[in-house]
């Protein structure tokens, strides 16, 4: 989100995080095509082929093929960020507090990963084994 939010202003836009969420068509060409397809594509829904031609018919075969590597993409960080406990770095989790709780991101069980209180900077790396503790 800190990217989208980003790039958006960095093209004069302005996205609007509740698109991340479900609700409305983020602020961006075509936001909602591109929720539902991803929204479908994430959770194996059978809407998918539905979805999928709704966005093709919005954006154009080549940039549907984008949006997908872009959801495939998005789906295999995610999902091993969640399965590895990765957290939040503390610079991360203090640049999106704000909107993390007006968003209610800190509901979704990956956010378990991140602790409310500030992690050791230095990490001991002589046994690797207590970095997933």
């Amino acid at each position: 989100m800190m990217l989208l939010r980003a790039s958006s202003e960095a093209i004069g836009e302005q996205a609007d995080l509740n698109g991340t969420i479900g609700e409305g068509d983020g602020g961006v060409p075509h936001g909602n095509e591109l929720r539902e397809f991803a929204e479908a594509a994430t959770r194996g829904s059978t809407e998918l082929a539905a979805t999928r031609q709704a966005l093709i018919e919005a954006v154009g075969p080549e940039a549907f093929v984008e949006a997908a590597a872009t959801v495939g993409i998005f789906n295999g960080l995610v999902r091993i960020a969640d399965a590895t406990g990765i957290p939040l770095d503390d610079r991360i989790r203090a640049a999106t507090g704000e909107f993390r709780d007006e968003l209610g991101l800190n509901k979704f069980g990956g956010s378990a990963n991140t602790h409310d209180s500030p992690r050791d900077t230095e990490l001991d790396l002589s046994d690797p084994t207590k970095l997933f503790e």
